[in-house]
């Protein structure tokens, strides 16, 4: 297989030829056009075919909401993945980028390293859907391990409650008794590392599994965590994702 092929939407200048540098340089991408603003988009995703769209969801003519709208329309064996990447963390915002088609929204500026691996997973989605998740190396740490969980679920990163899940997994691996009390004891210690509160550790918890719930489902939670129990109207509990992260982690024989 080629590099996957990227088109950038941008309209600040600087920005756009600054990511379209730092994706070209990935050897596995190929930034095939760079348009500044959504109009121009449509038509280089016309002619051609990207794999992912990166977009803006602010800019002239056409916005990224209605890049997405159009997006929506083009035949599924051509329609690109796309990531809206914006200053904008509003939930609205974000709400309303899912509801459209938008596979993940990132906050600027975007970590490239993370950016490519979510462009390769995307790509992979796209072109075999009973992809597997990779299996780790060996020497892989559980804290790799378990983001690359989360990434292939679709957990937003820029949420808080992806930094606490993360943290929640790695405390219950390292002491598997907090599990069994979670709200006096997991939830607080993640709050003692962040210098924040148990209470908003979970419900940033929480938010951020609903969020991905609603644009991911049972499906994709289960391909991750190569457990069947979900359907769509039992989503998981912060409990139960912590405790099905943490033994798949432990299975897999990475700590």
């Amino acid at each position: 297989m080629g590099p996957v092929r990227v088109l950038v939407a941008e309209d600040n200048a600087a920005q756009r030829e600054k990511l379209t540098e730092k994706l070209n340089q990935q050897k596995h991408l190929q930034v095939v056009g760079a348009a500044e603003n959504g109009v121009e988009a449509m038509q280089m995703i016309a002619e051609h075919m990207p794999e992912v769209l990166v977009c803006d969801m602010v800019m002239p003519q056409m916005d990224g909401f209605g890049v997405l709208e159009e997006v929506s329309h083009i035949e599924a064996s051509h329609r690109p993945k796309v990531i809206a990447l914006t200053a904008l963390s509003r939930d609205d915002f974000i709400t309303r980028a899912i509801g459209l088609g938008a596979s993940y929204y990132m906050v600027k500026p975007a970590d490239t390293d993370f950016l490519t691996d979510l462009i390769m997973s995307l790509a992979g989605q796209s072109a075999d859907e009973e992809e597997t998740v990779p299996e780790p190396a060996a020497e892989e740490s559980a804290e790799q391990a378990v983001a690359d969980m989360l990434l292939h679920m679709g957990v937003p990163a820029h949420l808080n409650g992806y930094r606490f899940l993360l943290r929640s997994v790695l405390e219950s691996l390292e002491h598997p008794e907090q599990l069994g009390s979670i709200t006096r004891a997991l939830y607080p210690a993640v709050a003692r590392y962040y210098n924040t509160t148990a209470s908003r550790v979970e419900r940033s918890i929480r938010h951020a599994i609903e969020m991905t719930w609603t644009r991911s489902g049972a499906p994709v939670f289960e391909k991750v965590l190569n457990y069947r129990a979900f359907s769509m109207d039992d989503k998981p509990t912060n409990c139960e994702l912590i405790a099905l992260l943490s033994e798949r982690v432990r299975l897999q024989r990475w700590v």
